[in-house]
């Protein structure tokens, strides 16, 4: 457990060691309490880099096509193991819940599941998170069963509840897709279209990736901490390529993306949900919807 405090602003984030299930039991109690008052929801993972990569630079991944870019997401994450999940919850003015505590809360959830000695992983990328501070011999020995993890979030409100809650992102494909894989404990679907419809199913219509969104921003590009900073959103807590941490920056990203941006409101944002950077097309501004590709689970 570790507290940070910054600017007067307390942030708390949680890590999980055995005796495990009842803290995770209890975290998730909090989350279910918080839903109806916290409702906007960013999501963040972190998992050991990516195997199979583009023939290309970094820099034309928006050019690439979304069934390009979704079958490269889908081999990887059937392939890796995720390291890290961090859920941020606020109110549409990004308030954090503090449960009647001096604190405001984020969750960063640490996993066991990936080991180091057999499961494949990205040595650069795994070098950059251990240099973030995360302890992956430690994860090992004492982070949670993403199986328990995925078992607790189906009954916690969080998913399939599809009336309240509104999911916020960064580049956020991956981060959906590792979680469906944890809920649906399989690989991912062979086609994106049966992909997003997993997503609506699980997450509803409102889900939105920043990074898609902030082209009606002149100047507004880059990566995660760029834009942050070009939006004049600080890092409260913790440390980059920590997923709580990260949650927490990409919840005060998008709202402040809401004021920013003409101080829209999430009423006027229809047309964009759903809209994942990567895997939809046709798509230059707030001036008229994108195509893309919408399934549904059957």
């Amino acid at each position: 457990m570790e507290n940070q405090k910054k600017q007067g602003f307390h942030t708390l984030l949680i890590n999980f060691g055995p005796p495990l299930l009842i803290n995770l039991v209890y975290e998730f109690f909090l989350i279910k309490e918080a839903i109806s008052r916290f409702p906007l929801v960013a999501l963040d993972t972190e998992f050991p880099g990516t195997i199979f990569q583009l023939n290309r630079d970094k820099s034309s991944l928006s050019h690439a096509t979304p069934y390009g870019n979704y079958c490269l997401m889908k081999w990887n994450v059937d392939l890796l193991k995720i390291i890290q999940l961090g859920i941020t919850l606020s109110d549409s003015h990004g308030n954090l819940p503090s449960f009647g505590t001096e604190f405001q809360y984020a969750w960063l959830f640490n996993f066991r599941d990936f080991n180091i000695k057999h499961d494949h992983h990205s040595e650069e990328s795994i070098g950059l998170l251990e240099r973030q501070g995360i302890d992956l011999k430690k994860n090992r020995e004492k982070g949670i069963d993403s199986s328990d993890f995925g078992r607790l979030i189906l009954s916690s409100g969080l998913v399939s509840n599809n009336s309240s809650i509104t999911w916020i992102t960064f580049h956020g494909a991956y981060d959906f897709g590792f979680l469906i894989k944890i809920l649906t404990k399989r690989e991912l679907p062979s086609d994106m279209r049966s992909f997003l419809g997993m997503m609506r199913f699980f997450f509803g219509v409102r889900v939105y990736d920043t990074k898609f969104m902030m082209g009606c921003i002149s100047g507004l590009h880059g990566g995660f901490e760029r834009v942050a900073m070009l939006l004049g959103v600080e890092r409260i807590t913790g440390r980059r390529h920590q997923a709580g941490s990260d949650s927490l920056l990409t919840l005060q990203t998008f709202v402040r993306f809401k004021e920013s941006c003409a101080k829209i409101d999430l009423e006027k944002l229809n047309g964009y949900e759903g809209m994942m950077f990567g895997l939809c097309e046709g798509w230059s501004g707030f001036t008229y919807a994108p195509d893309t590709f919408i399934g549904t689970l059957v």
